[in-house]
């Protein structure tokens, strides 16, 4: 203790230097260990650096920047996309629309189309309302199931026209979803407006089903498609099914049979098309039909010598499937919506209104 006590101050020097010694290889140890954690990295790095040099495209060299070239080509690609939405045209709705408006837009719809199809010789049921028979006699709908009602509206609308101009004989019915708790679906056609299919959505937009019946002959199908194909708004054709099945609603000049009135069942078919196309495809035929263009066998008879009926066409049923198309905006609201409210006056809608717009059944201009 003595000379401890004569040699404290040495004793405390080598105290503090052995205690900095320890603080030193404490930290050179820490030093040490973040040494082989960057070699580490800065070697995964390397390794990952030749992988990618070695892979076809590679980023690059001081000549060629392939990294800028991909940022490039993306920009390209959103700017595509930009152009590619304009294929896929929504059919204009107004928005902000309250259910005295819609009731007034529902009114003209349907008048509109029945003036429609009465021009183009085209036969509708009875007091036919496209699927809102359930709305017409309402006075008001909820207000969260208008603006779907307009869309239907709408959509309906325009595929109806391009049925129209294709000048069909007779549109059978219609099923979309259902929208409100008088829309009762059913699995069957022509039972029900409506049908238990429901709007598809994914990232980019909603697809709305729709069926069409109606009866027809194979250009008038045709001319369907290709209206459908062309037209300026997005329309998908998903199904279609071809029968044979007779309609209540055919034109009294040829029947679901394919027969004239008061003619028996075996009458010519070219005299059906006659009647329904003109003669201008006939100019040889006499414009009655003679007995002998009449048989119990429901063909016409086959002289010797004569010509053999190779195409005898009848009306026949067909049931389209047409899926409507509307993107979604970037913000995941509806795209093509426009953005002022409707304003309904007493004769229909705003002369500025997107309700109001007559859209082209035939437009080609996607």
């Amino acid at each position: 203790m003595a000379w401890l006590k004569k040699n404290l101050y040495l004793v405390i020097v080598g105290a503090v230097a052995l205690g900095l010694l320890g603080l030193g290889g404490y930290f050179l140890y820490a030093q040490i260990d973040q040494e082989h954690q960057i070699t580490d990295a800065l070697k995964a790095q390397t390794e990952q650096m030749e992988t990618l040099d070695k892979k076809e495209p590679q980023p690059g060299n001081a000549k060629v920047n392939n990294i800028e070239a991909a940022k490039d080509q993306e920009k390209d690609l959103e700017a595509f996309l930009v152009k590619a939405r304009k294929a896929f045209v929504p059919v204009p709705r107004p928005t902000n629309i309250d259910s005295g408006q819609f009731k007034i837009l529902l009114e003209n719809t349907v008048d509109e189309l029945h003036h429609s199809a009465a021009s183009a010789g085209v036969k509708l049921p009875q007091d036919y309302a496209f699927t809102f028979a359930a709305e017409k006699p309402l006075m008001s709908v909820e207000a969260k199931t208008v603006q779907p009602l307009t869309d239907a509206l709408l959509t309906i609308r325009a595929i109806s026209k391009v049925i129209f101009n294709a000048r069909v004989l007779a549109l059978d019915s219609i099923r979309r979803v259902s929208i409100t708790a008088q829309d009762t679906p059913s699995p069957t056609p022509g039972q029900s407006d409506y049908w238990s299919k429901k709007p598809e959505t994914n990232e980019l937009a909603i697809v709305t089903p729709y069926e069409f019946t109606f009866h027809c002959f194979t250009a008038e199908l045709a001319a369907v498609l290709q209206e459908l194909a062309t037209n300026r708004y997005c329309f998908v054709v998903k199904n279609v099914t071809v029968d044979t099945a007779p309609s209540s609603v055919l034109d009294t000049n040829v029947t679901a049979n394919g027969e004239a009135p008061g003619a028996t069942p075996a009458m010519d078919s070219r005299y059906l098309m006659m009647m329904r196309y003109g003669r201008r495809y006939f100019p040889n035929m006499p414009a009655t039909p003679p007995p002998e263009a009449m048989s119990p066998s429901g063909r016409p008879p086959i002289k010797r010598g004569g010509m053999t009926v190779v195409l005898d066409e009848k009306p026949f049923r067909v049931v389209l499937r047409v899926d409507a198309v509307r993107l979604l905006d970037k913000d995941g609201g509806r795209a093509g919506a426009s953005a002022k409210p409707a304003r309904a006056a007493r004769g229909g809608p705003a002369p500025g209104d997107p309700a109001n717009q007559q859209p082209t059944a035939g437009d080609s201009s996607r």
